[in-house]
């Protein structure tokens, strides 16, 4: 870095002399010494540069060569995706089948039936447009199901208990998705 300055400084001088010819000596040698200085600072300010440059990329590389898990991952959204999937389903047979199984006359069943439709509202738009989890027997069983149950209490309401055939379709589908769940379907 001094070696630079007096390289750059060594440059500067030769109009530094000429002036110094038309003035006095001491004013000369103020000039020198101010361009010197001015020079320094530009060679520090180059070489700062380069060094926080330097910094950066080691920086940059820390950072690319350590891959953390996405933030997303951290509030749900993330992590195995077959693994929630497989959770949420047997979650949601697990509500109807409850729902189902409660009498007519039982004080639970209007707020069963509540829970139910938010469930499987929830579970078909999470994963309709997924066309990796749309594709599996499991989903077309459960989202057959679904709809099944969802459009006897949208079209009787809920104090008409559903049909006996019904009822037992409906489990059989959710038996057939049960065991492909189990396969990994």
């Amino acid at each position: 870095s001094t070696m630079a300055a007096i390289a750059a400084s060594s440059v500067s001088i030769a109009p530094a002399r000429v002036a110094a010819a038309r003035q006095s000596r001491s004013r000369a040698r103020a000039a020198v010494v101010v361009k010197a200085s001015a020079d320094e600072r530009q060679v520090e300010a180059t070489t700062s540069r380069r060094e926080l440059a330097v910094k950066g990329f080691a920086a940059l590389a820390a950072v690319a060569a350590v891959r953390p898990e996405p933030a997303h991952a951290l509030f749900g959204f993330g992590g195995d995706k077959e693994a929630q999937y497989a959770e949420q389903t047997a979650g949601v047979i697990a509500q109807v089948r409850f729902t189902l199984d409660l009498p007519a006359d039982s004080d639970e069943k209007a707020a069963a039936i509540e829970k139910t439709r938010k469930l499987t509202n929830d579970w078909v738009a999470r994963y309709r447009r997924d066309k990796g989890i749309t594709g599996r027997p499991s989903y077309g069983n459960v989202y057959s199901a679904l709809n099944a149950v969802s459009g006897h209490y949208n079209n009787f309401g809920t104090k008409y208990p559903l049909p006996q055939k019904r009822k037992d379709r409906v489990l059989q589908e959710f038996e057939t998705a049960e065991i492909a769940l189990s396969r990994g379907r």
